[in-house]
């Protein structure tokens, strides 16, 4: 058998099970009267699992803007990660003297990759370990985009790639 006849008989066996289990969502459309088929059903899918993620994001950034209180934190090691790149971990004192830390969530840069290194960090005195580096509105912002491209591309291709399956 040809690697081409191969890939193919895998590739519709994968299709398949996509259908499959994606069938009763396109009958549920279905039901509720709209015609979506399994792909655009699953592009819906995507980009509602992304908005999830999207407005999580932005509860812990509202509550944040509207409680945070601002401290001095230093670099007390690096995150590695494991196919992501190396993060900050963030060491302050809370409001009642304790120490908290936590993982940054923007990669390092020259002045994070140094343990022992300043950051200005802003955290919710209720829940200590909702915390954030303050400043660095380039990496805020790319990061950001970057979660918003992966919700708002599939939900175009939902809305405007009627045929995809």
């Amino acid at each position: 058998m040809a690697i081409e006849a191969l890939w193919n008989t895998v590739f519709r066996q994968i299709q398949a099970l996509f259908e499959a289990v994606l069938r009763p969502f396109v009958l549920l459309a279905k039901f509720l009267g709209f015609d979506f088929n399994s792909g655009r059903i699953w592009l819906l899918m995507v980009s509602l699992f992304f908005a999830a993620v999207i407005l999580a994001a932005a509860y812990e950034e509202i509550v944040l803007v509207m409680r945070g209180r601002r401290a001095a934190g230093r670099v007390v090691g690096i995150d590695p990660g494991d196919e992501s790149p190396d993060r900050p971990i963030i060491q302050f004192k809370d409001v009642l003297g304790r120490s908290q830390e936590f993982v940054s969530n923007l990669g390092c840069n020259a002045m994070t990759r140094i343990i022992g290194a300043p950051i200005d960090i802003i955290y919710d005195p209720r829940k200590p370990k909702r915390a954030r580096e303050r400043g660095r509105p380039f990496s805020t912002a790319l990061f950001l985009a970057f979660w918003l491209f992966l919700g708002v591309f599939p939900f175009a291709l939902f809305l405007w790639a009627p045929e995809m399956s």
